[in-house]
């Protein structure tokens, strides 16, 4: 359960950019090719798919694919829900620039873009992958706690046992 809340928060963070709205007017072609470029120096694309996997072993998880076998269809149907959504990457990355490119202007990408392939930024790039996924940890962390304390709130209140009772001062 801990691992499908986390999972649904990252699908949905991840599916975002690609609802931009499709009736805004035409973007300046230039803006556009920025827009990618900048795209293919961050490492969106290779993030795409490294992100499905780990939404897949989340999932996978948090529904209980190694005990249970309506967890494995569960984990089956949300896997090929991560591919089906991986057969737009493309379109998600054309969408996703033209977002950037109605958003920042072509030599503001260029700018970001140079410094992503500096040193301190390719470092950046570099180190991303093992900062989101230490970040995904500590997530799964908050997400667990806020699973247990709901879980908590629904449980109905257990009577006190004799152990828990205080017991009364011996007198001397």
């Amino acid at each position: 359960m801990r691992s499908i809340i986390a999972a649904i928060c990252l699908a949905v963070a991840f599916a975002v950019p690609a609802l931009a709205d499709d009736a805004q007017p035409p973007v300046d072609p230039a803006r556009v090719a920025a827009a990618r470029d900048l795209l293919e120096v961050t490492g969106v694309t290779r993030q795409m798919d490294g992100m499905v996997e780990a939404m897949s072993r989340g999932f996978a998880k948090g529904a209980g694919a190694e005990n249970s076998e309506a967890g494995k269809q569960l984990s089956t149907q949300f896997d090929s829900g991560m591919k089906k959504l991986l057969e737009y990457k493309d379109q998600m990355i054309s969408d996703c620039a033209v977002l950037y490119a109605q958003t920042f202007t072509a030599e503001e990408m260029k700018t970001v873009a140079d410094f992503y392939r500096s040193g301190a930024g390719a470092k950046f790039i570099a180190k991303t992958p093992e900062l989101m996924q230490k970040g995904a940890t500590i997530g799964m962390k908050y997400s667990e706690k806020i699973a247990d304390e709901m879980k908590a709130a629904t449980q109905p209140s257990q009577p006190a046992t004799p152990s828990d009772q205080p017991t009364p001062a011996q007198p001397k």
